[in-house]
């Protein structure tokens, strides 16, 4: 996939997927805009599942933001209010893909992070709907945490991005699409 040279030996991977019944051109300005959600977005998670994990207050946007839209590679997206947890925009290839990067993910136990995210879309049924796809790959260190990485990040991961796919298939499906002045995008189907 885009950007799995980034991290060319993980010790970790994930990559969990789903199907949008819109085109990839209806779901990339979701995925293009996110971001911590002071900021950007959001991560389209559910503000409860937010509030339990991160104590975070802002919800995610629920319509197309114009003035998110032209992220550019090396530009920042942040991860955090505070901009110490951060991605590097590494490829933005609309509607494609999106692959971030981060060396700033270090928390707890780790001391050193390297770490690839990458949102693919796919088309599928001759373009009519997409495939997401979201493939994170780490490495890390000290080495010795990969018991705990494996249970709590992979448990997190699992979680979080099982309910962000979900959040983005609510939100591109939803009719009509919303944009933050309270307008409408006209579907070109």
């Amino acid at each position: 996939m885009p950007g799995d040279d980034l991290v060319a030996k993980p010790w970790w991977v994930s990559t969990r997927a789903i199907t949008i019944d819109a085109p990839p051109e209806a779901v990339w300005p979701w995925v293009v805009q996110m971001g911590y959600p002071t900021h950007r977005a959001g991560w389209y998670t559910p503000h409860w599942l937010d509030e339990l994990m991160w104590g975070e207050r802002p919800h995610s946007a629920d319509e197309i933001r114009p003035e998110l839209q032209d992220l550019k590679v090396g530009d920042m997206v942040p991860d955090s209010d505070d901009w110490s947890a951060k991605y590097v925009a590494t490829e933005v290839e609309s509607p494609s893909h999106l692959v971030l990067h981060s060396t700033w993910h270090v928390f707890g136990p780790v001391k050193e992070v390297d770490f690839s995210w990458v949102f693919a879309l796919k088309p599928v049924d001759d373009g009519a709907r997409t495939r997401l796809v979201v493939r994170a790959r780490v490495t890390y260190r000290p080495r010795w945490i990969f018991p705990f990485v494996e249970t709590v990040v992979g448990l997190g991961d699992w979680v979080n991005v099982s309910v962000m796919l979900r959040g983005i298939r609510r939100r591109v499906e939803g009719a009509p699409e919303r944009i933050s002045d309270a307008t409408y995008l006209e579907e070109e189907r």
